[in-house]
């Protein structure tokens, strides 16, 4: 009986690691979004910058390019947070697959002791009606 308590608390203890593991995908995932909303602005921003064709002085022109420079290096951060993003999303469905792997088979060697354990207990009983049955 204690081994069976065993696997109900390993089986416990898998799930609240396999619920853990779809909260943090789910934040990842929600960052994600934010960081491609981000991007996708920022795409735009530049693209509304380049087709812009207007005589400026040079010193507008110095902050613009400035400007757009910043806006370059923000758009390189953000993907490469997509990417590690991405990277996450894959570990932790990597890790909440190989949770529930380790669920199942708590299940199936709970499942095989119960059955061995009421195995056990009909022999016991078949053992102890035979004692009484006097033999003739």
């Amino acid at each position: 009986m204690k081994k069976l308590k065993k696997f109900d608390l390993l089986q416990v203890k898998e799930k609240l690691k396999m619920q853990e593991s779809i909260s943090d995908l789910n934040a990842v995932e929600a960052d994600s979004q934010k960081c491609q909303l981000i991007q996708n602005e920022l795409e735009q921003l530049l693209d509304e910058y380049n087709s812009k064709v207007e005589e400026i002085a040079v010193n507008s022109f110095i902050s613009d390019r400035h400007l757009m420079h910043k806006m370059l290096d923000q758009k390189e951060v953000m993907l490469n947070r997509l990417e590690f993003l991405e990277n996450e999303k894959q570990a932790i469905i990597r890790q909440v697959a190989y949770s529930k792997v380790k669920s199942d088979i708590y299940q199936r060697k709970q499942t095989e002791l119960k059955r061995e354990i009421k195995s056990e207990l009909l022999k016991k009983n078949e053992d102890s009606s035979a004692k009484l049955k006097p033999n003739r």
